[in-house]
């Protein structure tokens, strides 16, 4: 019979590990990269296990570490219950590693990256070897010796061959066109992604379409690749209101603040929903049922692989066929559509045809003129 602890449940034999719920022992599988499968996805922020493994991911990602308080606005808890965290995850055996550092020695927090022996591992063995000299017991030396020359090996190789822990950049030559993102500062990449992480506003200077360059406080959300061009997402004055797209491009200069905003719900895909190209909808704009009049079979492959949000659908009836989907019509769709023509005629809204017709036939007198 198995023995069991006071409230009832059985407790493990020796030399068995302690298992949770199937869903806690997934989520500590997933925090420490065993299971990467492509259907896992991070759960919603809203239970101990979810923000534990968010915690995971943030100290593994940021090598400089986090403070308490960084943690803290992320996460969305108070700075006690973090320490609880961190206690958790020791109990898990992380290797929650704890620096101090600037002129307060305020405590930073990082899990060691796998695969890379912790920092302090090579000056802990030659104490080790020196204590075992001085006390005349060198029976281990030789073994301390050989474990020290694997871990150096190691941290060289790491050094002189970084592209093979790193995906090879020269197997992808991306172009995305004449008017799509050019490369972006890698410094401000990286203030905005750092941003981004730790829940701060940013300071920008900003150079929009039709205005001198502005200066304000931004509180970013995410960074979002959309039709070629680089843009962050977020909020402007006190982080209330609608969302707005900033094109990276035109940051002229970023300045990190201290910042730190609670983070409310949002999601890219739902901004840019019923939207075609890079202007995103805006509350007062309702989407309408879209019909297109596919007339070349190219064209019908094409848009069945093209994305759309949510998706289009072919439709055929006989030997006509007709692309549908629910959008936000904007100049840039229009323009698309004409580019198309005449393998491509609107049909539905009334209001999108007699557009395009009226755009068609002032350009046909402009060139008869």
């Amino acid at each position: 019979m198995s023995p069991v602890d006071t409230t009832g449940r059985k407790r493990p034999t020796a030399g068995q590990r302690p298992s949770g719920p199937p869903f806690v022992d997934l989520q500590i599988r997933m925090a420490r990269g065993q299971d990467a499968s492509p259907d896992a996805r991070l759960p919603a922020l809203n239970n101990k296990t979810a923000k534990i493994h968010r915690l995971v991911r943030l100290l593994q990602d940021h090598t400089e570490g986090l403070g308490i308080r960084h943690i803290s606005a992320m996460l969305g808890v108070d700075e006690r219950t973090v320490k609880r965290y961190l206690s958790d995850l020791r109990r898990l055996k992380f290797e929650v590693v704890q620096d101090r550092k600037g002129s307060g020695r305020k405590s930073l927090y990082r899990i060691q990256a796998a695969g890379s022996p912790p920092g302090h591992f090579l000056p802990a063995l030659k104490k080790i070897r020196t204590e075992l000299h001085a006390g005349g017991n060198p029976k281990y030396t030789a073994l301390i010796n050989q474990l020290m020359r694997f871990l150096e090996d190691k941290e060289s190789a790491q050094r002189e061959n970084p592209e093979e822990a790193a995906p090879n950049a020269e197997a992808y030559h991306i172009d995305h066109g004449p008017f799509a993102e050019a490369n972006p500062s890698p410094g401000i990449l990286k203030l905005l992604e750092s941003a981004i992480a730790s829940r701060t506003a940013v300071k920008v200077s900003y150079s929009g379409s039709h205005s001198e360059p502005s200066e304000f406080l931004f509180f970013p959300y995410a960074l979002c690749l959309r039709v070629g061009t680089l843009y962050l997402i977020g909020r402007q004055g006190e982080n209330q209101g609608a969302f707005k797209s900033l094109s990276v491009k035109r940051i002229l200069r970023g300045i990190a603040t201290r910042d730190v905003f609670t983070r409310d719900p949002f999601d890219p895909a739902e901004y840019y929903k019923f939207t075609f190209g890079q202007w995103a909808r805006q509350l007062n704009e309702n989407p309408e049922t879209v019909v297109l009049s596919v007339r070349a079979p190219w064209l019908e492959k094409y848009l069945s692989e093209s994305h759309f949000n949510p998706p289009g659908r072919i439709l055929k009836k006989g030997k006509d066929v007709q692309f549908e989907v629910k959008m936000v019509v904007k100049p840039d769709f229009v323009n698309w559509v004409m580019s198309l023509a005449p393998d491509l005629i609107p049909e539905k809204p009334e209001s999108l045809r007699k557009e395009v017709a009226d755009r068609l036939g002032r350009a046909l007198e402009a060139f008869s003129a």
